[in-house]
């Protein structure tokens, strides 16, 4: 599953300094100081170390809990990212809710945490349940195609490549749309006939 498409939003979507509670003021202040300063200047390991210590002292922090799996994700620790995003995701479900778009954020990392570390099976249970309760999200079947494209399944590849280039226009601000034709994931279907068409069908030239 390809890292190509941009993730600008996650930045200003996510606050890691929010709703950091159970432990006194100061230190909450300094933590979260520490892990906003580090993280916007890319020092992604030292911002594990800050969060994983909020973490640990709240674990019911959501906001936290992404941002360790976005912590970790940027150091190339996909399979380790796991288990803060599916964290946030039990958070969820237990009532801290994220918004809409936070939450889509959620789903489309995690995917590409499990599709990178090689767990498709997974990958696409998740995408195929987002698909059912989020619909016209582009990026769920975008990355649900990434899925079959890496299975070798070329017909629903094809299919969910459409279907997320039908849904373009729903794509969250400061995204875009990937090209499929540089995307890791298509990578052995760029010169096949029938991608070559679908390329040309969604514009690419």
């Amino acid at each position: 599953m390809s890292l190509s498409r941009s993730v600008i939003a996650v930045y200003s979507l996510f606050s890691v300094g929010a709703a950091i509670c159970a432990y006194s003021q100061a230190t909450r202040d300094m933590l979260m100081e520490q892990a906003q300063r580090e993280y916007r200047s890319q020092q992604y390991a030292a911002a594990e170390s800050d969060l994983r210590e909020i973490t640990k002292r709240d674990p019911s922090n959501i906001y936290a809990q992404v941002y360790l799996g976005q912590a970790l994700f940027r150091q190339e620790k996909y399979a380790d990212a796991v288990a803060p995003y599916e964290k946030a995701r039990e958070l969820e479900k237990s009532g801290r809710k994220l918004s809409s778009d936070q939450h889509r954020i959620l789903v489309d990392q995690l995917a590409m945490a499990y599709g990178i570390s090689g767990d498709l099976k997974k990958a696409r249970a998740l995408l195929e349940n987002a698909i059912r309760q989020d619909p016209e999200y582009p990026l769920n079947y975008y990355n649900l195609a990434c899925a079959f494209a890496e299975e070798g399944d070329k017909g629903k590849m094809l299919a969910n490549l459409s279907l997320a280039f039908q849904r373009k226009n729903n794509i969250l601000k400061g995204e875009r749309m990937p090209d499929p034709r540089t995307d890791s994931s298509f990578h052995k279907y760029v010169r096949d006939d029938d991608f070559t068409k679908l390329m040309k069908q969604l514009g690419y030239e």
